[in-house]
């Protein structure tokens, strides 16, 4: 008896409820601002311009610093939805099933689907900016003629959805959507299951988990 798990109360009202949407959103832009010149680099990679030395040095040369910063407002939109979508439902789950589990810690298999779920909805909520993005990275790879030249991410959307429908912003939604729920099955159930053993077994507060 004196080994079972105390239930695990699960706050209420209007912050706690915002809280994950807010923080995943936030922490997902803050990254995004850090991490754009490396996607950038690495989308030329992909589009077979060279290596990582020879794209950087061109992009450089003949585009300035703030090319690699291109389609950073389609990177922040994406995070702005995406992230906040998946991180917030994913929290927003949990609590909900450790209601329905007396308050007790969920099994990994239980944190497994949240994360899946989560993964999904947050792929089809966050695909339009996902594709505005790749979009406008790879814009100065086209020749002169077939460049689209969006100026933000909100143009972009716009432009597509004039030009080519609504539902041409869902476009590759389905491989997006079957990788986000993958990644987020295991990342985020790991991560809460590696919180709950740091906190339960060795003692360690949610932060100090972060650190670890």
């Amino acid at each position: 008896m004196g080994d079972e798990k105390k239930p695990k109360p699960v706050a209420i009202g209007v912050w706690p409820t915002i809280k994950p949407f807010v923080n995943g959103g936030a922490s997902g832009m803050l990254a995004t601002c850090v991490i754009q010149p490396i996607d950038m680099i690495k989308v030329r990679i992909q589009l077979g311009q060279g290596s990582a030395a020879s794209v950087t040095s061109t992009m450089l040369k003949n585009e300035g610093v703030g090319a690699f910063y291109k389609g950073l407002s389609a990177g922040l939109l994406r995070q702005a939805t995406y992230t906040t979508a998946r991180l917030g439902t994913f929290r927003i789950l949990t609590n909900k099933a450790i209601e329905a589990n007396d308050g007790k810690p969920l099994p990994l298999y239980q944190k497994a689907l949240c994360g899946l779920t989560a993964g999904a909805i947050g792929a089809t909520v966050g695909s339009p900016a996902d594709l505005a993005l790749i979009r406008m990275q790879a814009d100065a790879t086209l020749p002169l003629a077939q460049r689209r030249n969006y100026t933000n991410a909100f143009q972009a959307l716009y432009r597509i959805g004039a030009d080519e429908g609504i539902l041409s912003l869902w476009k590759g939604a389905g491989p997006t959507v079957v990788r986000a729920m993958a990644l987020n099955m295991g990342m985020l159930a790991s991560y809460d299951q590696s919180v709950e053993f740091f906190k339960d077994t060795v003692g360690l507060g949610e932060m100090t988990t972060v650190v670890v």
